[in-house]
């Protein structure tokens, strides 16, 4: 497929997404709502989806407030398979397409490999692999009718890159994404489509305030985990943001099937 030529864009024209729709997974707080107030910055037109009904109000009237955007919102268990496609029809519908998807929403217990149950396992696989496996299908299959380039992006985390303790479920099921962003990197490649993994590490995001953070327990072991960390730091929900906003903009234009990790410098040690 021949490259097309944005050389004479400047910087401020590859970060333009008004005429983009950004849909993004997990929006209503953390980093898909710091996700979508960048592209909100940006212009481009939002979709915010996460089970969190009243987050997604807050988040839209915050984005509304705040930038000059069309803002709109859906309730979404990413888990059931038939509501991620339904809504994916729906978004067409409504918006005519779908340019970028951020395949955000997960969840990360912490629990030991061998108390770990089977009904905890496939929960988890069922958000985190399955549901974010299945919406890069509908949302690709959705791209190519369009004709238009289209980006998709995968939350994975260091997780899927290295193993954690008490995560070996997660650890799979993040693993798994980042092989299928490779694959579908691959066979999407010439529809134009672009598909790309992010691997955050600890991020500061209010379930890790609510959760790690809330006990002595919790304290010890974010302090614990902070010392793998060459600047010293959990990072920043935006932190995150900016590197999904350059996916998912002209800057990466020759970036496909990799995944951009966003670390500290933790997997330097």
């Amino acid at each position: 497929m021949p490259a097309p030529d944005i050389t004479s864009l400047s910087i401020a024209e590859m970060l333009d997404f008004r005429d983009k729709v950004v849909v993004i997974t997990g929006a209503a707080k953390g980093i898909g709502l710091a996700c979508a107030r960048r592209f909100a910055e940006a212009g481009g037109t939002l979709v915010l989806l996460d089970i969190d009904e009243s987050g997604l109000v807050t988040a839209v009237q915050e984005l509304r407030d705040s930038f000059d955007v069309t803002v709109s919102a859906q309730v979404l268990d990413m888990a059931d398979a038939d509501a991620v496609k339904s809504t994916i029809a729906t978004i067409v519908d409504a918006y005519g397409r779908i340019d970028v998807w951020v395949n955000n929403a997960g969840i990360f217990p912490i629990i030991d490999t061998l108390d770990l149950t089977d009904d905890e396992y496939d929960q988890l696989h069922a958000l985190n692999q399955r549901g974010m496996f299945l919406a890069a299908r509908t949302v690709a299959q959705q791209m190519t009718r369009s004709e238009r380039p289209g980006v998709i992006i995968n939350m994975v985390s260091v997780s899927g890159l290295i193993a954690a303790t008490n995560a070996a479920h997660y650890v799979a099921a993040k693993h798994a994404i980042v092989g299928a962003t490779k694959a579908f990197a691959r066979d999407l490649a010439p529809h134009g489509i672009r598909v790309l993994a992010i691997a955050p590490t600890l991020i500061e995001t209010p379930g890790v305030q609510t959760g790690l953070a809330q006990s002595a327990e919790g304290k010890a072991a974010l302090d614990a985990y902070l010392t793998r960390i060459p600047l010293g730091r959990a990072g920043a929900p935006d932190e995150v943001a900016r590197v999904v906003l350059f996916a998912a903009s002209g800057l990466s234009g020759f970036m496909t099937g990799t995944t951009l990790v966003v670390d500290g410098g933790e997997l330097v040690l």
